[in-house]
This record gives C-alpha cells, sequence and structure tokens, in this order.
C-alpha cells in the first residue's frame, strides 16, 4: 500500500486520498506493523481517514487476495 497507486481510492478520493493511504501504510510499517501496539492505532487512524474520504483500498485488497492465491497454489511449477 505504500507504493500502490490503487485506482479504487484514485478514483473515489483524488491524489489527496491516495497519498493520505501511502502516508498512512508508511505510518503503520514505521509503527511496527499491525503485529505491534502502536502499528494498530496507526491502522485504526487509517482506516479512520479512509473513511472520512470514502474511499476503500480495493485495489490493495484485490492484489492481496492475488499473492495469497498464489502463496497456495499446490503445483509442480509452485514450490514452497
Amino acid at each position: 500500500m505504500t507504493s500502490l497507486t490503487d485506482t479504487c481510492v484514485l478514483s473515489r478520493a483524488g491524489l489527496k486520498g491516495l497519498d493520505a493511504m501511502q502516508d498512512g501504510a508508511r505510518a503503520v510499517l514505521n509503527a511496527g506493523g499491525t503485529a505491534h501496539p502502536a502499528g494498530q492505532l496507526a491502522l485504526a487512524a487509517l482506516d479512520r481517514q479512509m473513511l472520512a474520504l470514502n474511499a476503500s483500498p480495493g485495489g490493495a485488497a484485490d492484489l492481496l487476495a492475488a499473492t495469497l492465491f498464489l502463496d497456495r497454489i499446490e503445483s509442480p511449477y509452485f514450490k514452497h
């Protein structure tokens, strides 16, 4: 999310929303990620900000889902 040009956010909230999403995602990582209490607070702040902008990072969600799917494929071409 820190570097993704999420077109869902871009279409709903413009560059301001995209910058807010990327900055908020950086803040979560800089606070230690979601496994750390400070990271959880930063994530909650990002959630509130995205809701206020009426923007949801659907592009990031789609990319995450595709990544998790590819990670789980059982195939001779994809070895874990």
